[in-house]
């Protein structure tokens, strides 16, 4: 695995001055380099991990990001761990770090500033002890992107280019760096559960997770249709084209079995297809996973 901080250091810069355009370098940033880092990674359904060499052109930073599919799919938003080459190949950052794109498209001349503010709760929120990580990272580029991934860094560790970690060194900090991926992963506290035992906070909060991801809400709600299965409401039928396709998806899956830092998804048995009040009113029975139950109580008091 060494290779894909070797390889770049030493080629990137002679690379960039040849085509884009099927260069073996840039192929390696999309294709190879992603593959040998996904074979460390338990869960490959829930992370995907994506490079780039650049869009059209060769960028200054190469990348590899690791994408927790619950946070974000897509590098643009979010955070994540990744690994960031300087533009001048004198060393590489792993870096957990912010999606940009977004932030700079919402917060224009602001967004600087969101990303170090946002980078400091992030780093609030993890219990990193004495480590040799860095908060603040120097990409030696001057491009829009390369400056609002300095001040989005979260934590990073530096390899230099003169002493680049061995293949277990970089799978072990990659390790690491999910763990604190993880543990911010559970540190939402916007819902008001607090159970006694912090094995089930983690559990109920990535059961949120799941339930709120828009991606997975999309495939369950294309799969099962836009029909409560509770009380059958159709929000079409009431409110016309404004409720056309409009539903909630609710997570059924018991937290007790689920693992931390795992999932598997099933669209079509694991989700239940709720209007708005049935969606409320479930998660106010001791068990939230039974529908039947919700449904039985919907049809005893119908009228």
């Amino acid at each position: 695995m060494q290779n894909i901080l070797q390889e770049p250091i030493e080629d990137y810069l002679n690379e960039k001055s040849n085509n884009f355009g099927g260069n073996s370098l840039a192929d390696k940033f999309r294709n190879q380099f992603p593959q040998q880092i996904e074979k460390i990674i338990i869960d490959k359904i829930r992370f995907k991990v994506i490079g780039s060499p650049g869009k059209g052109n060769w960028t200054e930073c190469p990348w590899i990001a690791i994408l927790d599919t619950l946070i974000t799919e897509t590098p643009q938003k979010g955070y994540y761990p990744v690994l960031l080459f300087r533009s001048d190949m004198t060393g590489v950052y792993l870096s957990l770090n912010q999606g940009v794109t977004d932030v700079i498209e919402n917060y224009k001349r602001e967004a600087k500033s969101v990303l170090k503010l946002r980078a400091e709760d992030f780093r609030a929120k993890l219990d990193i002890g004495k480590t040799n990580l860095v908060e603040k990272i120097q990409l030696h580029s001057s491009t829009k992107n390369a400056k609002h991934y300095e001040a989005g860094n979260i934590i990073a560790k530096f390899y230099s280019s003169d002493n680049l970690p061995n293949n277990e060194e970089l799978r072990s900090d990659i390790l690491k760096f999910l763990n604190y991926y993880e543990n911010l992963t559970y540190s939402d506290t916007s819902f008001s559960e607090e159970p006694e035992y912090g094995f089930e906070k983690k559990q109920i909060r990535l059961h949120k997770r799941i339930e709120r991801n828009s991606n997975i809400s999309k495939k369950v709600k294309k799969i099962k249709g836009y029909q409560c299965e509770a009380c059958s409401m159709n929000f079409r039928d009431k409110y016309g084209e404004l409720g056309d396709k409009y539903i909630e998806a609710h997570h059924l899956i018991p937290i007790s079995t689920l693992g931390i830092g795992k999932f598997r998804v099933d669209y079509k048995n694991d989700f239940a297809i709720l209007c708005s009040n049935c969606h409320s009113m479930i998660h106010r029975l001791k068990d939230p996973s039974d529908l039947e139950q919700l449904k039985k109580i919907v049809l005893k008091n119908f009228t």
